[in-house]
Parts: C-alpha cells; sequence; structure tokens
C-alpha cells in the first residue's frame, strides 16, 4: 500500500475532496481515502495500490509519500 498524505487549512475540505475526486475519476484510481479534522486543519490520506498513482496524485495535490 502506497499512502499520500496531504494537510490543507485553508481551503473547505469539501471543495479539496470534489477536486481530488474528478482527478481520480479520470485515471480510473480506487484509492481508500481517510481524513482527520485537527483544529481549521483537515488531514487526508489516500491509499494506493499502484506506486505511480501514489506518486501522480502526491505530485498533483502537494502531498507526500509516507
Amino acid at each position: 500500500m502506497h499512502i499520500v498524505e496531504l494537510q490543507y487549512s485553508d481551503d473547505p475540505a469539501a471543495k479539496i475532496v470534489a477536486t481530488m475526486r474528478k482527478w481520480l475519476d479520470s485515471g480510473n484510481a480506487q484509492p481508500t481515502i481517510r481524513y482527520s479534522l485537527l483544529g481549521t486543519a483537515t488531514l487526508l490520506r489516500v491509499d494506493f495500490e499502484l506506486e505511480s498513482e501514489a506518486r501522480a496524485f502526491a505530485q498533483a495535490f502537494g502531498g507526500s509519500i509516507l
């Protein structure tokens, strides 16, 4: 499993997730998405089976591969 972690503090989580969903749908990726609310920040962890999908997603959204 390849996990991408992203943290946002300024954008509403729903808008971010909608944008990510469009990106994921365009490539037919089927990751597991988990999120946590940390005060005013949203922490997302997106689990991919393929490393190439995880790297592309992390690059597209400014995330880090754990």
